[in-house]
């Protein structure tokens, strides 16, 4: 049994492996505290067979896309129960494809434009919608841990040293999961992050980090943590 005050996030899905028996995919999927998931790997396959060699039975209450490009939900016919998704509001083709796929398998939609909160379990999540008005990403942020995740590429849309060092303090953050980028322009944009990273509690890049800038994050900076499919990050 978990503390009642600790997070527990499962890696099901990453570019990176770190533990036998699972596949890596170009994408991601985590689980915390089995209620919320984030993103559902590329593929059905790869969700369904990851999580059965984790060993972990995949029923969240709610399922958050923060993209809808196809390789962020294309196992979500994997995951039972679902009564919500959340994703951001997004006017283009993969967000028309997102919203069918949602009302074919007839499960509500909580398209978020600004910043929403949802209450579950372990406490609240805040939902930050960033992009412009035609495409978006959403973050997730757990305000207990002072927790943000990002499920692509960070710095895709926060691009200059004020932005970013704005957002971060603002919020309070101390721990990240997640993409810090992902494009070639991104290994340049790496350099902006480093002043904001330097000062956090933990770092844990995932899908969405260029692979230059991961590995020159977890072999420059204590605080960077080497992780991928089949990690267990806690936060107490």
């Amino acid at each position: 049994m978990n503390a009642s005050n600790e997070l527990v996030i499962n890696v099901i899905c990453d570019n990176e492996v770190k533990a036998p028996n699972v596949e890596g995919d170009n994408s991601i999927s985590l689980l915390i505290n089995n209620e919320l998931m984030i993103d559902t790997c590329s593929s059905t396959g790869k969700l369904i067979g990851n999580s059965r060699a984790l060993g972990i039975n995949v029923r969240p209450k709610l399922l958050v896309i923060t993209t809808p490009v196809n390789h962020h939900w294309g196992g979500i016919d994997a995951v039972s129960g679902l009564s919500a998704v959340a994703m951001p509001v997004d006017n283009t083709m993969q967000g028309f494809e997102l919203r069918g796929k949602l009302e074919e398998l007839g499960i509500d939609v909580i398209e978020v434009s600004g910043r929403e909160r949802v209450r579950l379990g372990f406490g609240t999540v805040e939902l930050i919608r960033v992009g412009n008005k035609r495409v978006g990403e959403l973050l997730v942020y757990i305000p207990s841990h002072r927790l943000l995740i990002s499920g692509c590429g960070l710095n895709l849309w926060l691009i200059n040293d004020d932005e970013l060092t704005r957002f971060f303090r603002e919020l309070g953050v101390k721990y990240f999961v997640g993409g810090l980028g992902a494009t070639s322009i991104s290994e340049y944009q790496g350099a902006l992050l480093r002043d904001v990273i330097r000062g956090l509690g933990g770092v844990y890049p995932l899908h969405g980090t260029g692979p230059r800038l991961r590995r020159e994050l977890v072999s420059n900076y204590r605080n960077a943590h080497d992780v991928g499919t089949g990690s267990v990050l806690r936060f107490g």
